[in-house]
């Protein structure tokens, strides 16, 4: 699960900086994909967010009682 779990945020962080080199070379290549942009920026950044809590919430439940 580890594995997939990985391979999924490193897919969605590609993707983003691939848009991102996109940017750079002209608003031509860019335009169509500003929705994907979006949302991809969007998925990562909440995907980011959940593995926080997640790991916040982890290392939480090792506290001293």
């Amino acid at each position: 699960m580890d594995d997939i779990l990985t391979n999924w945020l490193l897919g969605l962080i590609a993707a983003l900086l691939a848009v991102l080199v996109l940017d750079s070379t002209g608003q031509s290549f860019l335009s169509p994909l500003a929705p994907v942009a979006n949302v991809l920026a969007l998925v990562t950044f909440l995907a980011f967010v959940l593995l926080t809590g997640a790991f916040l919430v982890y290392t939480a439940s090792f506290r001293d009682a």
